[in-house]
């Protein structure tokens, strides 16, 4: 099994079947061009939108999404997302999608989407076979753009495809970008404002010259230790925060991150991984042990001084405003010496603190 096939956002669900080996990131995204619509987009349930945009063709507007061209619905019947992430950052902008896969395997991200009575599609599949999404006869896909995105199946042939942007960019530009594809801007900014005010809160419980923090996963099926990199959707999000890094977690690597922000270390290498604290990204397919059970583990400063923390893999993995939102709490607690970051169970009332202060 190649490490491509294990890893397929930012780290696999279990038991994936193989995706196509990963391009190298683009740089920041395209540009979206929003040339379209004589009425205001909506989802299937959708909530008012902003002001509309000028029509290209009667019922369309044409964008440009980290999937290239396409001609989108101004008011898709049926909308189904590839994924959780997509899922949510359309939540975030006032769309609800009829039908989510479960391609990420989340729980709390799951449990909020199941909370607004979205339908859950299984799969087996990182991306969802063509049949499978076929079957939910949508007018309109979304997913996210993770690595080998735009090499998986062909989508755009059962209906428009808008890929959602996610690597080597913060959780305020992918919300933004997502604004741009749905005509969605003003909402878009709500989010993008309360993710900021949030960030500064937690650099302004900062203490002196601010609290070091370095975030490592393993993915337990394979014993596979890895770091988060300079190309992870939060990497900025935590500089925003006040935390320094790592000198590895501040960097991409030279021949480019391709297993979504995160790089592979070897165990005699956790020292190089030392700050004042540790979070340790912790879900079904990730364990604590294959990191708290390595040699020098004990030896770092942040496990000496009580400050090695469990922090939920899910929404620690980025991709949407939502875990941006969700590790900021985080990094509040933290930045103010409480560290006492968010659980699963905690994803009702996280939600609904976040819908209110977006004004969902």
């Amino acid at each position: 099994m190649t490490f491509e096939s294990v890893l397929g956002h930012t780290l696999p669900p279990r038991e994936r079947t193989a995706v196509p080996a990963a391009p190298r990131h683009r740089a920041l995204p395209l540009s979206v061009v929003v040339v379209a619509a004589v009425t205001v987009l909506t989802g299937c349930s959708g909530t008012a939108a902003s002001s509309p945009a000028t029509a290209t063709t009667a019922g369309t507007r044409t964008i440009v999404s980290e999937s290239g061209t396409a001609e989108i619905p101004v008011e898709p019947e049926r909308i189904v997302a590839l994924d959780e992430p997509s899922a949510l950052n359309l939540l975030s902008i006032g769309i609800t999608p009829d039908v989510v896969f479960d391609s990420w395997r989340t729980a709390a991200p799951r449990a909020v989407l199941e909370a607004e009575g979205i339908e859950i599609a299984s799969t087996t599949s990182f991306y969802p076979e063509l049949e499978e999404v076929a079957a939910h006869e949508p007018d309109l896909i979304v997913g996210t753009a993770a690595e080998g995105f735009t090499a998986g199946p062909d989508y755009a042939s059962i209906a428009p495809l808008v890929g959602g942007l996610y690597n080597e960019a913060d959780g305020q530009q992918i919300i933004t970008a997502y604004g741009e594809y749905f005509d969605r801007a003003d909402e878009a900014a709500r989010v993008s404002d309360v993710l900021d005010t949030l960030a500064q809160r937690a650099a302004d419980e900062q203490d002196g010259d601010g609290t070091s923090l370095s975030v490592v996963m393993s993915y337990a099926q394979e014993n596979m230790p890895l770091h988060m990199d300079g190309a992870n959707s939060l990497h900025g999000t935590i500089a925003d925060a006040g935390f320094a890094r790592p000198a590895l977690q501040d960097e991409v690597p030279a021949d480019g991150s391709a297993f979504g922000g995160w790089t592979v270390f070897s165990p005699e290498k956790l020292a190089e991984q030392n700050a004042d604290v540790l979070a340790v990204a912790v879900a079904a397919q990730y364990n604590r042990e294959g990191i708290t059970d390595m040699p020098l583990y004990p030896s770092l400063t942040a496990v000496e001084d009580g400050r090695s923390l469990a922090v939920d893999g899910d929404l620690w993995s980025g991709g949407a405003a939502f875990s941006t939102y969700w590790v900021l709490r985080d990094l509040v607690s933290i930045a103010s010496g409480q560290d006492e970051p968010g659980v699963v169970g905690d994803d009702g009332q996280r939600w609904n603190d976040f819908a209110t202060a977006i004004g969902g």
